[in-house]
């Protein structure tokens, strides 16, 4: 049999470039199951972009109180998976922000003046407590009328779970690296000669990562301002990166961009809480 080798794939997709780094013996194969998961990315996009409205996320932002939105199973992992780190960082990380980034941000990332009115109401349409999730009946009923979901905080580092899932069940590859837009990383095995995958994560150091996700939330000047659903307020956070390191890239997605939110010291409580995860704080 031929000795593994390291074969390298892209693919434009969610807004960013997908790669995969796969170890096979066999270039074929290893083509096969990076077309093959690329063919998944594209239908998750077209399942989760809030700019798709076709999209399950499409139709459910906007809709009014008490309507029964129909989801598929990708859109209703997502959001409950979101519901879920919602609750477990108190609500740092929330999918259902949208209404208060129309209001706080310009569309070139600006941050804007909104009155007392306008944060009135983006804020009673923004929460978890308003959405009710069915994962039996893969339904979410809005109890407020023009929520608005997001799944650009989570949704590349569940599509790197589901690739892994591909490439681990249907192709034996037990060995990868997969990187969506080099902001979330997830390492699969080890790279040949080492014990797990160097990766650099914007650390001063390449560092090993091991059958376990990093992901940072990034951003240029223009757009350092993000806002703390909990506060509802703009925070200016470049001066400090702050990367998420969790066993699955859904989670290290997420807490990416909860963790550009929270204080050191929720964050340290936030990983004594949760073994295998932990954060990497970055001065620019």
């Amino acid at each position: 049999m031929t000795p593994p080798a390291i074969h390298r794939f892209g693919h434009e997709a969610m807004a960013t470039r997908f790669e995969l780094t796969l170890v096979h013996h066999d270039a074929a194969e290893a083509a096969r199951a990076a077309h093959a998961v690329f063919d998944d990315t594209d239908r998750l996009e077209q399942e989760l972009s809030r700019f798709i409205p076709h999209s399950d996320l499409g139709r459910l932002n906007g809709s009014d109180a008490g309507r029964i939105v129909d989801l598929r199973e990708a859109a209703m992992d997502v959001l409950s998976y979101g519901k879920d780190i919602w609750e477990q960082t108190g609500g740092a990380f929330d999918m259902t922000i949208g209404p208060l980034y129309a209001i706080l941000r310009w569309p070139d990332g600006l941050p804007r003046k909104a009155s007392p009115d306008e944060l009135a109401d983006a804020r009673a349409r923004c929460g978890f407590q308003h959405l009710i999730l069915d994962p039996e009946e893969f339904t979410a009923i809005p109890q407020v009328s023009g929520m608005i979901t997001d799944a650009g905080a989570i949704g590349k580092g569940y599509a790197l779970d589901q690739a892994a899932q591909i490439l681990t069940e249907d192709y034996g590859i037990t060995n990868a690296l997969l990187n969506a837009g080099t902001s979330t990383i997830l390492a699969l095995g080890s790279m040949p000669g080492h014990d797990g995958w160097l990766v650099r994560a914007g650390a001063p150091e390449p560092f090993l990562l091991k059958n376990e996700a990093v992901s940072g939330t990034g951003f240029d000047v223009r757009g350092a301002h993000i806002i703390d659903p909990r506060s509802a307020r703009l925070v200016n956070v470049r001066r400090i990166i702050r990367w998420a390191v969790a066993p699955n890239a859904t989670l290290a997605d997420a807490l990416s961009t909860a963790f550009m939110v929270m204080n050191r010291r929720e964050i340290s409580a936030f990983t004594r809480r949760h073994p295998g995860t932990r954060a990497i704080f970055i001065s620019d």
